[in-house]
This record gives structure tokens, C-alpha cells and sequence, in this order.
């Protein structure tokens, strides 16, 4: 099994987005805030944002393990393409709510490095992933007050991954493999207000399926203008794979800013 570990700073610019195959990060997403105004019709509420995110990930080579944890250690450099944006709508109690992240990224790295089987040599080795993530959900509105509302959510979150290991090794060609991962999630997505500008968004959701297991965690403090809003917070996607699949674990996890536009 190999560990690598890197850190991603995904900075969006969606006028130069070009779809290639796919919110996840990673992204579930940093969730849109629900609306709290008493309106008539539909609210619609779109948000961009980038992210800096560690990403661990534990991904079977073979039948053995390999440490590459220092590869990809300036991740911007590298980073052929992102995407990153989440859509929330509403009407009366009922609400949507649909996160992309896409992320096109690649490295190599020459330096000692243990091969399945144990043997650890000089080596350089290559690593190419791609990754589409795209939650969506419906909620429904179970508590709404002038300081709190909440609604409970269900959906599906699928991943599309695509990882790419080589060396320049004969004896130790790497591997190949793409994985389509689909999961039902429940889970809560609220906002809590201090007064009529500053509020705390929040989104907490867990699932299965494809997957042994995908959660997720999000919380953080945002500010309301007339145009739309700014936030701030952490934000925590996890998933536990089958055997069967490339990838055992992957984490993504760090501190996200986000601006959304009402309309």
C-alpha cells in the first residue's frame, strides 16, 4: 500500500473552466447557505470558492506498498485543471443542492522508493490523477427561526477517478486504473444567525454504497452583503474503499473561502 501525501491550493477562475470529465476536492462541497429571508418563488444562491486542502491518500500497487509521501510537494505547479463551484436553490420548505469539484493534476519524482514486495531502490517515479466529485442532494426544512434554520438531506455523492502509477523500473511497471464510485448520503445542512449580517453555516453528511463508507464536514462563519455573500471555514471529505479498489483510503481536509451570488 502507498501513502502520499501533498497539499492543494485550488484557486477557481470559472471563466477558464473547460470541462474535461467532471466539486469534488475530493469536493459533498462547501454547501450553499440556506436562505433565511421570507421570500415568494425561488431563491437561488451560486458559489465559487478555492480551497487548500491536504489530501492523503493510500493507494494499492500491486499486492505490496510504496512510499511516495514526498511527491507532488508544490501542487499548484502541477495542477493541469480545477473546477470548484456549488448551486443551492430553494423554494418554500423544499431546497437543492448541487456541488462539482474537478481537479487534473500530475508529478514525478526521482529518490528511494519501496516497491511491492519491500524492495526499496532509486527510482523515479509518475503519478497522474484525475478527479471528478459531484454531490447533490434535496433537503427539506425542519427548523426554521429568526436565528436558526435547518433542513435534513438525502442524495448521492459519485466520484470519477482515474490514477496513473510508473516508474522507470521493468520490474515494477505500476498500475493503471479509473473507478466509478457511487454512494446515497443523509445528513443536516443549516445556518445559525448572530444577527442580520454575520451567520455560521454548517453541512455534516455520511453514506455507503460502491464505497465502504464517504462523510463529510463542513462549518465556518460567513457575512451577508446585498449582492451576496463571503464565508470562511474548514472543510472535511472522507472515503473508506473495498478491497477490490485502488485507492484504500482518501482524506481531503483544509480551510475554504467561498463568495456566493444571490439571484
Amino acid at each position: 500500500m502507498k501513502k502520499t501525501a501533498f497539499s492543494l491550493i485550488a484557486i477557481l477562475a470559472l471563466g477558464h473552466f473547460t470541462y474535461a470529465g467532471g466539486d469534488i476536492t475530493p469536493v459533498e462541497p462547501v454547501v450553499g447557505t440556506p436562505v433565511v429571508e421570507e421570500t415568494s418563488g425561488w431563491q437561488n444562491e451560486l458559489t465559487i470558492y478555492g480551497w487548500l486542502p491536504t489530501i492523503n491518500m493510500d493507494t494499492r500497487w500491486g499486492s505490496g506498498s510504496s512510499d511516495t509521501s514526498d511527491m507532488m510537494p508544490d501542487i499548484i505547479d502541477n495542477l493541469k485543471m480545477v473546477f470548484i463551484g456549488t448551486y443551492a436553490a430553494r423554494y418554500d420548505k423544499w431546497s437543492f443542492v448541487a456541488d462539482v469539484m474537478y481537479i487534473d493534476l500530475g508529478d514525478s519524482e526521482t529518490g528511494t522508493h519501496t516497491f511491492p514486495g519491500g524492495e526499496t531502490v532509486e527510482a523515479t517515479v509518475e503519478m497522474d490523477i484525475k478527479s471528478l466529485l459531484v454531490s447533490t442532494g434535496v433537503g427539506y426544512n425542519i427548523v426554521q427561526t429568526d436565528n436558526n434554520i435547518l433542513d435534513v438531506v438525502a442524495g448521492v455523492r459519485y466520484m470519477d477517478l482515474e490514477v496513473d502509477l510508473s516508474s522507470d523500473l521493468p520490474r515494477h511497471p505500476g498500475k493503471s486504473a479509473s473507478e466509478d464510485i457511487l454512494d446515497g448520503i443523509i445528513g443536516l445542512r443549516g445556518a445559525y444567525n448572530f444577527n442580520e449580517n454575520w451567520y455560521m453555516p454548517y453541512y455534516a453528511d455520511i453514506g455507503t454504497g460502491d464505497s465502504e463508507l464517504t462523510y463529510q464536514l463542513f462549518a465556518g462563519v460567513g457575512y451577508r452583503y446585498d449582492w451576496g455573500d463571503v464565508k470562511l471555514g474548514y472543510r472535511y471529505i472522507g472515503y473508506e474503499m473495498d478491497d477490490d479498489k485502488i485507492i484504500d483510503n482518501l482524506d481531503l481536509s483544509g480551510a475554504v473561502l467561498g463568495v456566493s451570488f444571490k439571484f
